[in-house]
């Protein structure tokens, strides 16, 4: 129904879970039950288990782990029966993704939820429940030469589940495509516990609306993923990533240059010189960088970075780095972004003719958002850019720049999210400022999956905005 970051499904987390639990200026004050977390333990200890149940950071809220979708069906249950409001969580990365929560009584993590169900190498196809881990379950399809080439924000403990909530994607998804490419098929738990299933075991399956595409990238607000069907793709043979370093502008003739020579990259990445140097491309400080990844056969690659090497030259762009093993580059790369030492995160979307302009543009504003020293890495191949600040400066002046970098990616036809920054910012500007059209739309499906508003209330403040006032669908 639309791209990740504009539909409201289950999230991971990320640091505090009590900095959710505040108000948004826009979101509406909506009458529940105060939460009693000992007597909530109580009942909760009868479905799950004591020892499987923990405080949260917030002294307010519990986490619950249940064992299986029927415990976790019956988590929600009683959550709604008892007017609680529940936070679906996966490996605990991105939890205060979004505005600012106005209350999180029931964090519900699928980490004890870990079987891979199926695996038929010969139609391509895994079904594994939301907790396993994109590694464990990689390591588990490796064993037949496939994989699900999914490479989101990751330090190694990101949750499938957590992966298809969020909708998140990185470098490579130039190449491989983004989560909502590889789901066929998915059960989700809704909030007042009754199961979905959407998709099947195939590819071409889909009669109708594709709710798979739906509960992508709807950060948990509109159920809790339970289980996945995933379309694999064969291991490639070998893989290869030629770096370069030169100016700006260089480094973007260089990158148009290798993809109108038709080479077929799975991903041309271009990296801040702080993040060239923390991935450990390079120590030069001076100048950006620019990854470019091959993956197939050895003979194919062979052709393909040294045709590379070439235009890279001829562009004025100096090759610093070719490198046949080169995993530990994208796993930094997609690491970056869960540093602790990133306060404010964000991220753009727009035409690939367009992220030139773009960048530049945010050169140029600089302040609190952007600047030389940025941590930032942009797709060229397809118009992806976030950037990553480790020091904040006053409130006033960052939502002043965020609010410019906004307009002008509108500007340009593309989207402006804010992934993560502290509660003073999110709470003087909304986080993804969904346009109108959508955020009706939003506002629609959320009232008819979640009508009690108790998945995630308040993460998208203009879904939340009309709420009481949507009217049914028939």
């Amino acid at each position: 129904v639309a791209e990740s970051h504009v539909l409201v499904a289950e999230s991971q987390a990320r640091i505090d879970p009590s900095h959710h639990i505040a108000s948004h200026s826009s979101a509406p004050k909506l009458s529940k039950p105060s939460f009693d977390a000992d007597e909530a333990r109580r009942r909760l200890a009868q479905v799950v288990g004591d020892e499987n149940i923990a405080a949260s950071l917030n002294p307010a809220s519990l986490e619950v782990a249940p064992a299986s979708a029927e415990e976790a069906c019956e988590v929600l249950r009683l959550a709604a029966s008892e007017g609680w409001t529940v936070v679906p969580s996966g490996a605990g990365t991105w939890l205060d993704v979004g505005n600012p929560m106005r209350r999180a009584d029931v964090i519900v993590s699928t980490r004890r939820m870990q079987r891979i169900i199926e695996h038929e190498p010969t139609d391509l196809i895994a079904i594994a429940e939301a907790g396993v881990t994109l590694d464990a379950l990689n390591a588990e399809l490796g064993r037949a030469g496939q994989w699900l080439p999914l490479d989101p924000p990751d330090d190694g403990r990101a949750t499938i589940g957590g992966v298809v909530a969020t909708g998140m994607s990185g470098a490579q998804c130039f190449g491989y495509g983004r989560p909502r490419s590889s789901v066929i098929g998915m059960r989700v738990a809704l909030a007042d516990g009754r199961i979905v299933k959407a998709g099947g075991r195939v590819v071409k399956n889909v009669a109708g609306y594709d709710l798979c595409k739906l509960f992508t990238g709807s950060y948990g607000t509109l159920g809790l993923i339970l289980e996945l069907t995933f379309k694999l793709k064969p291991r490639p043979m070998q893989t290869a990533t030629i770096a370069a370093s030169a100016s700006l502008d260089s480094l973007f003739r260089s990158a148009r240059a290798v993809l109108d020579a038709r080479l077929l990259p799975v991903a041309i990445e271009l990296l801040s010189s702080s993040a060239a140097a923390r991935i450990g491309v390079s120590d030069e400080d001076a100048h950006p960088a620019l990854l470019i990844r091959y993956a197939g056969m050895p003979e194919t690659i062979a052709f393909q970075t040294a045709e590379t090497a070439k235009l890279l030259r001829n562009a004025g762009a100096t090759v610093i780095s070719d490198a046949s093993d080169d995993d530990e580059y994208w796993r930094k790369l997609s690491a970056l972004p869960l540093d602790d030492e990133n306060q404010l995160i964000w991220r753009a979307s727009m035409k690939p003719t367009e992220i030139e302009t773009f960048l530049n543009q945010t050169m140029r504003d600089g302040g609190s958002t952007s600047s030389s020293s940025s941590l930032w890495h942009a797709g060229v191949g397809d118009g992806r850019l976030r950037v990553m600040n480790p020091l904040m400066d006053d409130a006033v002046s960052c939502v002043a720049s965020l609010e410019r970098l906004r307009v002008q990616a509108r500007a340009l036809g593309g989207s402006f999210v804010i992934e993560s920054a502290p509660m003073k910012i999110k709470n003087a500007i909304d986080v993804f400022d969904v346009p109108g059209a959508s955020a009706s739309l939003m506002q629609r499906i959320k009232h008819q999956l979640d009508p009690a508003d108790t998945l995630s209330p308040g993460r998208f403040a203009n879904q939340q905005a009309a709420l009481t006032q949507t009217p049914n669908l028939c």
